[in-house]
């Protein structure tokens, strides 16, 4: 909304602070303000009140009731004074809200809060039953109350403390500690873990209420979700690095009877790798993991082999620290395959042959794979899959045609080397 800075003075007799402080103290105990316009001598601000706010802050009066609560300055008697408070009452002591807020406000000072917030309370001992008024529609718990008195008094007004230490170590929670060991190893076993909807087409446990016609049911399992994740990764095999998709999912499925935590594992080339796979895990995990594999999937009860695991150690155990990851983002176009062979002397090798490749293809060439090689007297043959991507549109034919053209004169340039 926005509010005329001149306008907001006239509800009070005390002279405001200037827009830009006027500014900065509803955005750091209230609302955002976007922006700050000189507009003939005024100030507009634009402020965006958040929807929960919205029912106490719609209107210019609402900003001005908020002024007057974080300035401490007394409004004229104009506008609609508060008249009706809520029914809620919330009974909350001067101890919840400092042990909270990690502060140390007094009786008094919290009597003035709720005086400026247009509170009416009742105080007995260090127990105040609090009515917040009835505009204030997000007020309804100790906890809202507390963040009332917190915004008010101001964060910066509360000394940064560090918590007690625990007389008792945290207990580790067993499920989170073998779900990280089991994503860690399969990490290392060049997997990458995916994460596939929760609603489907089919299924034992219907929503009342599906939001697409196509995801009215809760998964019975993960293998449906991790098939079509093969399927689709498979057609994007040449800008990866490998020739083979190896993916796992954890995840809950559902049934009629229960919930439960299920663990999925899909590859892409046969299921006597995956056979592989879950017995160096079982090894790893001195557990024997029994599940059902179905093209080249395999899928296991999770909460039944969690169930198998003693209890973790009273600390935990130090992971290996994450990998460095560089992101780079995805290409929304089509990638864009060409083959080239070529004849060179053996003294010289496959690195050779992609550094003109790379050279020449400029930064349209987003991966290389050497899928052929061979000897023939003192000559040697390199074949590579070249692809092509663009990330600003669709690549032709044509502007392939050209690069390709260019990286086949290279290679012919130099001494005792030839294109097939």
């Amino acid at each position: 909304m926005e509010a005329s800075y001149n306008k907001l003075q006239e509800y009070f007799d005390e002279k405001l602070p200037t827009a830009d402080k006027v500014a900065e103290a509803l955005t750091l105990h209230s609302y955002e303000v976007e922006n700050i316009e000189e507009v003939g001598g005024d100030y507009i601000l634009y402020i965006d009140v958040l929807p929960n706010r919205a029912s106490d802050s719609s209107d210019e009066y609402g900003i001005v009731r908020e002024l007057s609560a974080i300035l401490n300055i007394k409004l004229k008697r104009l506008g609609n004074p508060i008249t009706k408070w809520s029914e809620i009452k919330i009974n909350i002591s001067v101890s919840e809200i400092n042990k909270l807020l990690g502060s140390n406000i007094s009786i008094k000072e919290i009597e003035n809060i709720f005086n400026r917030l247009g509170f009416k309370f009742d105080l007995n001992g260090e127990w105040f039953v609090v009515n917040p008024p009835y505009e204030r529609k997000d007020l309804e718990l100790k906890a809202d109350v507390i963040e009332e008195v917190g915004r008010i008094y101001g964060y910066k007004n509360i000394e940064a403390m560090l918590p007690e230490k625990p007389k008792k170590a945290p207990r580790i929670n067993k499920k989170f500690y073998y779900i990280t060991k089991i994503k860690n190893f399969l990490v290392d076993e060049g997997f990458s873990e995916v994460f596939t909807y929760t609603f489907r087409d089919s299924g034992e446990v219907e929503m009342i209420k599906p939001f697409a016609s196509d995801k009215n049911f809760l998964r019975k399992d993960l293998r449906t979700g991790l098939a079509i994740a093969l399927r689709q990764n498979i057609k994007n095999i040449p800008l990866l690095e490998g020739n083979e998709i190896k993916i796992f999912e954890i995840g809950n499925v559902f049934s009629k009877n229960e919930e439960r935590a299920s663990l999925g594992i899909g590859y892409s080339e046969n299921s006597k790798f995956i056979n592989d796979t879950i017995n160096k895990l079982s090894g790893f995990l001195c557990v024997k993991i029994n599940g059902e594999t179905t093209k080249n999937i395999f899928e296991t009860n999770l909460d039944e082999l969690l169930g198998q695991f003693p209890e973790p150690p009273n600390s935990y155990e130090p992971f290996e620290k994450t990998k460095d990851v560089a992101y780079s983002p995805i290409s929304p176009y089509p990638f864009m395959l060409r083959d080239i062979a070529v004849w060179i002397p053996s003294d010289k090798t496959s690195d050779d042959v992609l550094n003109v490749i790379k050279e020449q293809s400029g930064g349209l060439l987003v991966n290389t794979k050497l899928f052929d090689e061979f000897k023939k007297d003192d000559k040697v043959s390199y074949a590579f899959n070249l692809i092509f991507q663009s990330q600003e549109k669709t690549l032709s034919d044509e502007e392939i045609n050209e690069v390709m053209y260019k990286v086949t004169g290279a290679l012919n340039a130099n001494l005792n080397w030839e294109v097939r």
